[in-house]
């Protein structure tokens, strides 16, 4: 099938074997188990712009070594991770430079990745939208400077991520924040420098969090800067949930 542009398969008894022809036209493969993230299969698909990888949590042949050879789809644009227990390494990856240099868009989804690992993550050159779906493990996330660089929407859903140690130099250029978080205590004041910043949307997160974007609000308002928005849904009380 020299033509074939996008492959879908729902099911997890599915192994995707090579050949020595390689597809150029191929741009879409979802969902393929960890273990046929290999060399052989994506130096064969080189034009590859779309993939979702799907595992079973806590599978035990399930380890991160594929995860590296996407250092083989440099034309990759979007990457969904399901349930891939991942253990990420700085050693040896070109994070910063030719490790998926054009990926635009990557979600996680329960991945059980610390959220030091984040640090890693915001290497990525290019990368402007990233969705954490329970996938984070651990109470604090502590960003580190100069990561980040091109990351315009964050979306965080977590039940027990707690603090988050930031300032606005480690998101520059974000403009949406979207979380749902039952245990987060607040978005850090320093927020308000980040002067992109276009929406907040808060579900399901303490009224205390709701609190500490207002005061954002307030900040950016001081400066000028009238263009933030704060929606939020179902946000919780000591008592109950109410509608804000």
């Amino acid at each position: 099938m020299p033509l074939l542009k996008n492959f879908y398969v729902d099911g997890f008894h599915f192994t995707l074997e090579t050949s020595e022809v390689v597809h150029r036209n191929i741009e879409t493969i979802s969902w393929l188990r960890p273990w046929c993230c290999r060399y052989d299969l994506f130096t064969r698909i080189p034009n590859l712009k779309r993939i979702g990888i799907q595992g079973q949590m806590y599978f035990e042949n399930e380890n991160s070594d594929g995860f590296y050879n996407f250092v083989h789809l440099e034309q990759l644009e979007k990457l969904s991770i399901k349930r891939w227990d991942l253990k990420l390494q700085y050693s040896g990856i070109p994070w910063k430079t030719s490790f998926l240099p054009n990926l635009k868009k990557l979600k996680f989804f329960e991945t059980r990745l610390p959220w030091s690992d984040m640090r890693l993550i915001g290497m990525l050159p290019n990368l402007k939208d990233l969705k954490l779906i329970h996938a984070c493990e651990g109470r604090e996330w502590k960003p580190c400077l100069g990561g980040f660089c091109q990351l315009k929407r964050l979306v965080i859903k977590s039940w027990t991520w707690k603090y988050w140690n930031a300032v606005g130099d480690h998101f520059p250029v974000l403009q949406h924040l979207e979380l749902s978080c039952s245990s987060l205590r607040e978005i850090p004041i320093a927020f308000a420098n980040i002067t992109t910043l276009e929406l907040i949307q808060l579900k399901y997160c303490w009224d205390f969090v709701l609190t500490s974007v207002k005061l954002i609000q307030d900040e950016q308002r001081s400066y000028g800067n009238e263009a933030l928005l704060v929606r939020s849904k179902y946000i919780r009380t000591t008592t109950k949930i109410v509608w804000r």
